[in-house]
């Protein structure tokens, strides 16, 4: 796998390499690795297991798991029976997003047992499509990845916009303090940017800037209020700019800070 990052960060879902793994060693241990891009793994035959971040899970025939970019992961195969299967490197600028919608998290990796079959097939044609040099090559691995996809998703029911536009005025009330924007918000919901803002402000009145920055300030207040933080102190708790504060702040109420809280003694 050592020329395949330069891949890395792709718009398109692409296989990155794919591989038919039926020979480990009984009791192989490999890693810890940190990968930059995301593994599927079928298991058809024997057993082993997979330690994500230190949590250790055990793998058994019919499994199929999706490990994350940036997780520390150790593969361990059974000292008597190791496991047999299948596995593929993919990226693709949504599969973060999309994985997650399908409940494939670091510490639920595992796919619905019911899909197995589904999915296995997919990741054996494109064992099968690696190994083949034309053309359209590239086309039909993506379009496995898609099939895939489409598979582990089956099971759940889709995301209206009005889901996504409750999830984002989430992020915002939990992580006003970091330094998030909008074109965050829009990629971790899984809308683009334009089209995020026009939903949010048909829900809310306001735009998704608008609603951030009155949220920032509410909390600043209650910082400042509550908690007797200096202004600067405050600006910076709820992801702010000092240089900035009071400009944004008259903005947003009228009133310079001094004033405002002048009026609050």
């Amino acid at each position: 796998m050592d020329n395949i990052y330069k891949y890395i960060g792709r718009q398109t879902p692409a296989v990155l390499y794919c591989e038919k793994e039926f020979d480990l060693t009984p009791g192989e241990c490999y890693g810890p690795i940190i990968r930059n891009v995301f593994i599927i793994e079928c298991c058809v035959e024997g057993f082993g297991s997979v330690i994500i971040n230190g949590n250790e899970f055990e793998v058994t025939p019919g499994d199929c798991y999706i490990l994350l970019p940036g997780d520390t992961i150790i593969h361990t195969a059974d000292s008597k029976n190791p496991r047999k299967g299948y596995w593929c490197a993919i990226d693709g600028f949504d599969l973060r997003f999309i994985f997650k919608e399908a409940g494939i998290t670091s510490l639920s990796p595992f796919a619905p047992k019911e899909f197995f079959d589904e999915l296995c097939s997919c990741l054996k044609r494109m064992v099968s499509e690696w190994g083949k040099n034309d053309a359209g090559k590239a086309l039909r691995e993506t379009a496995l990845i898609y099939e895939f996809l489409g598979v582990l998703l089956k099971n759940k029911k889709p995301t209206t916009n009005d889901d996504r536009i409750e999830r984002a005025i989430g992020l915002m009330e939990t992580k006003y303090h970091e330094h998030l924007n909008i074109d965050d918000i829009a990629r971790e919901i899984g809308l683009e940017r334009s089209y995020f803002s026009v939903l949010f402000k048909e829900k809310t009145t306001v735009s998704p800037h608008k609603y951030l920055t009155s949220l920032r300030i509410r909390k600043a207040c209650d910082l400042i209020e509550k908690e007797r933080c200096s202004i600067s102190e405050a600006a910076i708790a709820t992801g702010l700019d000092p240089c900035n504060f009071a400009r944004i702040f008259k903005k947003e109420t009228g009133e310079t800070p001094l004033t405002y809280f002048k009026k609050k003694k």
